[in-house]
């Protein structure tokens, strides 16, 4: 009796362990129990990441294992113990979003790239397109967002030119549907804990506008096990250039099925952002503000997952001289559902979004400040996505299916509200892909297709001019697509793979080009209903080698676009969006990553790209495509010393244009950042962010100029539990 009591004792008293990755999410991690007398229970955690010894083992520590994570030993004092591993900062990553399924990039038939946690962490980036100047692939990378005219935040992959490629947040589409501009203040950095960027043709899966590749990001979301306790963190900061920011992440299981998260963030910046030849003897300071806010919901604790989100954003720039001013609002919710099945996963995502730009222009050059319109963009959309996934040894299969509406409206007024010129309509966009993909031993085929329709329906325009107004009703139509893909992978040996891989692809007209006038200074930009949709080809061949601490990545592409829409300049003040003939981008790019130290990880990324237009009129036949520099190279550097974290870049933007007939050539610029983090008393952390540190001035379109060098100071404090983490590996 005495032995059972005994027994029961120590297992009361044994606690158990839980073990989580830097995100909240279970780790099924090996733990070791250990004994005082040096005895050894090894325990496999479950699925929610919890381990507990035979009943009867009094437990003095424990010694805690998995694959990609940094060990750790914690000692056991009778209470239960939260263990949170770090990743072992990786070489080789992996990505979602070429394929559909998580695949290694060394084993990639296609090009990918990715920012990882930890070179997102270490970044001293502001906005998000600052941070994805490092991501390999992305061209618009000049980084201005809280500084810049909405209609310029626009995305090329690979050379591929503007609106050619297709951004997706959390899996939704992160373009605005009217347009194709990102509000990247809807996504800070500090929210985003992952991008992953496919490299190359991806309509055959994702659909208009993927010509050039795709770009994932994933944000922060609410903990996967009812287990992990809050947690989350609140900071405030402060610099140059007028900068503050404050940002609140908090993650909580709400009861045993259900968790939540909150993400709120507000940016403000300061400086004069006019180059020389768009100034004015009434400008002052130019202001911006974002603010960001988001709430996600997720069902926990079974096979199948509900999740719903609630976004709104806002942003204001005052360009510094009056009646020259930018707004935007966004609203966005959406739920999803995820079934893991024995064998195939099933997703369900559905949407509804309102977007709301507010565009205030004066009458420069000739009277600075006097007003000369205000343009109001109301957009609604809604959609839902569908995909089904069944993996097996030999053959994964996949389908997609989605649909996608959106209205807009351009409605553009001068003084006392005159009206100048309005457009409207709509657009449904509506696909589904099929895609097949064979492994085994050293080989790997994918073969995929996608059909999608596109009708333009509902628009008219009305423009005046001396008191006459004229309206153009637009006729109803539908254009269709199949975009075709294939690709192969061979592995000469278990570190050396091969891959070549082509695709078809297209790009429908956005409302926007369609619909929507503006004017920058004294040009005018035309809209032209008569656009039809871009066609394209894409081929790509390259090589990987992956070692023990190290992997680089060639490759070799070639880009062809029909129909490709672009500006093209009619008289010195009126510019028009037509369908010319064709563009093509050849281009080379390579990435290394190495391992310096078992603390410190090297980035390398250079990329050359030649695109330009080859058929089409006279005067733009031989130019270089608008926006899209001809170099490009990063270099990035992640390390820790103890508890203390410092991260840098150099970001090369080369020279590029912002015309068609490339006569406003945009300056190339060596950019470098720094990042520095050191543990403070109770847990918080200090932060000092370093942006362009040589304080290079650069263009970052026509009329802007990119942020000077400013220095950001940053205090972070916990909330929530303090878990026990794994201690940095010693250099």
């Amino acid at each position: 009796m005495l032995a059972w009591i005994v027994a029961a004792v120590l297992a009361l008293a044994t606690p158990a362990v839980t073990v989580v990755d830097d995100d909240g999410r279970p780790v099924s991690a090996t733990v070791r129990f250990v004994a005082a007398n040096g005895a050894v229970d090894a325990v496999r955690a479950d699925a929610s990441g919890a381990a507990t010894p035979d009943t009867g083992f009094a437990a003095a520590s424990a010694t805690v294992d998995a694959p990609g994570f940094v060990s750790v030993t914690v000692t056991l004092a009778g209470t239960p113990v939260r263990v949170v591993l770090h990743r072992v900062t990786p070489v080789i990553g992996a990505v979602r979003v070429a394929t559909g399924s998580v695949q290694s990039l060394h084993r990639l038939p296609f090009s990918a790239s990715v920012l990882d946690a930890t070179a997102i962490r270490d970044s001293p980036a502001r906005t998000s397109d600052a941070l994805l100047r490092d991501l390999p692939g992305f061209d618009r990378d000049r980084s201005n967002s809280m500084f810049t005219n909405y209609g310029q935040l626009r995305v090329s992959f690979d050379g591929a030119g503007n609106d050619r490629g297709v951004v997706l947040a959390d899996g939704l589409p992160a373009q605005d549907a009217f347009g194709g501009q990102v509000d990247w203040i809807a996504y800070p950095p500090g929210e985003i804990a992952r991008a992953e960027l496919l490299r190359g043709a991806g309509s055959a899966l994702y659909g208009s506008g993927a010509v050039g590749g795709v770009l994932a990001l994933d944000t922060r979301a609410p903990p996967s096990s009812a287990l992990a306790p809050p947690q989350g963190f609140v900071a405030l900061g402060g610099g140059g250039l007028g900068a503050s920011d404050a940002q609140l992440f908090y993650a909580t299981p709400v009861g045993a099925r259900l968790a939540a998260s909150l993400w709120t963030s507000t940016l403000q910046e300061a400086y004069k952002d006019q180059p020389p030849g768009y100034l004015t003897p009434v400008d002052q300071v130019s202001r911006s503000q974002g603010d960001a806010t988001q709430l996600r919901l997720r069902t926990i604790g079974g096979p199948s997952t509900f999740d719903a989100s609630v976004l709104f954003s806002t942003d204001a720039q005052a360009e510094g001289r009056p009646n020259y001013s930018f707004g935007r609002t966004l609203q966005q919710f959406s739920l999803g559902y995820a079934h893991a099945g024995e064998r195939a996963t099933t997703s369900v995502q559905t949407y509804v979004r309102d977007t709301t730009v507010l565009n205030v222009a004066d009458q420069f050059p000739t009277t600075p400040g006097v007003l000369r319109y205000v343009q109001h963009v109301p957009t609604f959309e809604s959609g839902v996505f569908a995909s089904w996934l069944l993996p097996g040894e030999h053959l994964d299969l996949e389908a997609r299916a989605d649909a996608r509406e959106v209205h807009g409206i351009s409605d553009q007024r001068g003084a006392g509200g005159v009206l100048q010129s309005l457009g409207s309509g709509t657009q449904a966009i509506d696909g589904v892909a099929f895609q097949a993909r064979l492994h085994g031993g050293p080989f790997e085929a994918l073969l995929g297709a996608r059909y999608d329709a596109v009708t333009f329906a509902d628009g008219v325009m009305e423009s005046v001019s001396k008191g006459v107004t004229t309206t153009t009703d637009a006729p109803t139509r539908t254009d269709e697509a199949v975009s075709p893909r294939v690709a192969l992978r061979y592995d000469l040996s278990p570190s050396v793979a091969l891959r070549a891989s082509s695709g078809g692809g297209f790009r429908a007209p956005f409302l926007n080009e369609l619909l929507r006038g503006f004017q920058v200074g004294a040009v005018t930009e035309a809209p032209n209903i008569a656009l039809v949709p871009e066609r394209s080809g894409s081929d790509s061949v390259g090589f990987d080698v992956a070692g023990g601490r190290s992997r680089l990545a060639f490759d070799v592409t070639d880009t062809r676009v029909n129909d490709a829409i672009a500006f093209v300049t009619l008289t010195p003040t009126l510019q028009q969006r037509q369908n010319v003939s064709h563009t093509r981008t050849d281009g080379a790019d390579a990435t290394f990553t190495t391992l310096l130290s078992a603390c410190t990880r090297l980035r390398v990324a250079g990329q050359t790209q030649y695109a330009r237009v080859i058929a089409g009129p006279a005067a733009s036949v031989g130019k270089r495509l608008a926006y899209v520099p001809d170099r490009e190279a990063t270099v990035g550097i992640d390390t820790s010393s103890g508890s203390a974290r410092f991260g840098a870049d150099a970001s090369f933007l080369g020279a590029a244009f912002a015309d068609d007939l490339n006569t406003e050539p945009l300056n190339s610029a060596l950019l470098i950042g720094a990042h520095v983090t050191t543990p403070l008393a109770s847990g918080a952390t200090l932060t000092l962010d370093a942006e362009n540190l040589t304080n290079r001035v650069y263009l970052s379109s026509v009329d802007r100029l990119g942020p000077p060098g400013s220095l950001n100071l940053r205090v972070t404090f916990p909330l929530g539990a303090r878990p026990t983490t794994a201690p940095p590996p010693r250099c």
